[in-house]
């Protein structure tokens, strides 16, 4: 059955819009930008809806002129992988306060194998990124290779995923948890592989643990909003408009997103994030630019920060999240001139 555009409704705007032009408008706002114009007008109405003034989504902080209204917003973003993970934690001040950068408090990534003994205190987390690997911890990376059949097990799953959501909330008391959404790949061959079925595993462990808990304990927790982020939307959004559509390989995709969020971190960086002036995340920030630009860092302790792009995959979600949630209020209020498309 054809969908027809309707004429009236809270965005008669819509209708006059070009195909090219919807599917701008869902790039900008985080939905699926494929379909015909009716699909397309469906479902970017069914997404502004609630964030008409006094309809806010359940469970979503109010949308009055910023992102996160008179409330400070908690984020988590997850990047999800099978043997490391990475998480950001920002906080957002709410409208009255006078500053009003999202403020980055926490960057970390972790190995599944650490999650047991995960200790998230700031003494802690120090003790993580300090130095480089020595040769006896060579030695023990070895050994854990012979038995990472083993980690991958699914009570050793659900106890992971259990410990890692529980340890999150009672240090960060997050508003939003955003979770990388995982997808089947195949690398080109007939099957899928195996470690893409057991990131899957895990993604669903950590939703059935949220949800158990927003469930029994209620209060705060059942308040949280957790939202799946597909990757290729977050490309699309800073990759896509940036190279005008030219294809890029999955390695300078890779690229591109490290550099972006190097980007944001570096000097002169805008005021994207706030960044502390000391601590294990500044050392962690500097580590991080120090690889980006193949330097040392501002000086203070060396940090061993491994793959960036992990952490780039992570901090890269939780900003984009917050633009889609600032245009979704924009586009819901204004109308479709506050778009450079």
């Amino acid at each position: 059955m054809r969908l027809t555009i309707p004429k009236r409704g809270p965005f008669p705007w819509l209708a006059s819009l070009k195909s090219a032009q919807l599917q701008c408008v869902a790039r900008a706002t985080g939905i699926q930008s494929s379909g015909t114009n009716g699909v397309l007008v469906e479902r970017i109405q069914s997404t502004l809806s609630p964030y008409l003034q006094g309809q806010e989504p359940k469970g979503k902080i109010p949308h009055n002129g910023t992102v996160n209204g008179d409330q400070a917003m908690s984020i988590l973003s997850i990047d999800m992988g099978i043997q490391n993970l990475a998480f950001a934690h920002l906080r957002v001040p709410s409208a009255s306060d006078s500053k009003s950068t999202p403020e980055l408090t926490a960057w970390r990534r972790l190995a599944m194998s650490e999650i047991a003994s995960l200790d998230l205190r700031s003494g802690a987390a120090e003790a993580v990124v300090q130095s480089s690997t020595s040769p006896m911890e060579k030695n023990a990376k070895e050994a854990k290779k012979e038995k990472e059949k083993e980690i991958f097990s699914p009570p050793l799953y659900a106890t992971n995923a259990y410990t890692l959501v529980t340890k999150l909330l009672s240090t960060y008391n997050p508003t939003h948890i955003l979770i990388e959404r995982q997808r089947f790949r195949s690398a080109g061959g007939s099957a899928v592989q195996e470690w893409t079925l057991r990131v899957g595993v895990m993604e669903g462990m950590l939703y059935a643990v949220l949800h158990a808990l927003r469930q029994e304990r209620g209060g705060d927790v059942s308040k949280i909003q957790v939202d799946g982020i597909e990757p290729k939307r977050v490309v699309q959004y800073w990759i896509d408009r940036e190279r005008g559509g030219e294809k890029m390989s999955a390695r300078e995709v890779k690229r591109a997103k490290i550099e972006i969020v190097g980007g944001w971190l570096g000097p002169g960086h805008g005021g994207k994030i706030g960044i502390p002036e000391e601590g294990v995340v500044r050392d962690l920030v500097d580590a991080y630019l120090g690889k980006v630009n193949k330097e040392g860092g501002r000086g203070g302790k060396r940090i061993e920060v491994g793959k960036l792009d992990d952490l780039a995959d992570c901090l890269l979600q939780g900003v984009t999240w917050l633009e889609w949630e600032a245009m979704r209020a924009r586009l819901a209020r204004e109308g479709y001139g506050v778009l450079e498309c």
